[in-house]
């Protein structure tokens, strides 16, 4: 149901929601912890960026961090970009015009499920994504964390 794409935007959102927020976490390094490769993830990251749910610095202190405190970046909101919810409320047989009081059986079906699911995306945040809410240890000279302050 949720792409490829949109589950590394769930990985990376989990991994960026234990960066503390005065650090950042090279793009590299993320990659590595997610299993996605570089590139690709790194033009996911400018499209979350550019939509404000990141934030990305250049440089050898640089990486990318959370916008906003992970508990107020909802995965809906992440995914919105890449996964068109919009098309989801289309009817899945191609069918134009199809009113809603007359819904065949597949979308009679589908329309509970995809409620759910939309609920369930628009209620779960990237905190809830991590397990054990503990920050991540200081970075030291090689590590891909950096903080700001350094």
């Amino acid at each position: 149901m949720i792409s490829k794409t949109g589950l590394y935007v769930i990985r990376a959102l989990a991994e960026l929601a234990k960066v503390p927020e005065d650090s950042w976490l090279g793009t590299a390094a993320l990659a590595k912890e997610i299993d996605a490769p570089v590139n690709y993830l790194g033009k996911l990251l400018h499209i979350l960026a550019r939509e404000r749910i990141i934030l990305s610095q250049k440089g050898v202190r640089g990486g990318v961090r959370l916008a906003h405190p992970a508990h107020e970046v909802t995965l809906y909101e992440a995914l919105e970009p890449f996964e068109n919810f919009r098309r989801w409320t289309e009817c899945m047989l191609g069918k134009k015009g199809c009113p809603d009081e007359k819904l065949c059986v597949l979308d009679a079906k589908w329309e509970p499920v995809r409620d759910e699911v939309l609920r369930f995306l628009q209620a779960t945040t990237a905190a809830d994504l991590v397990s054990e809410s503990q920050p991540l240890p200081l970075p030291s000279d090689h590590s891909p964390l950096h903080n700001s302050d350094n």
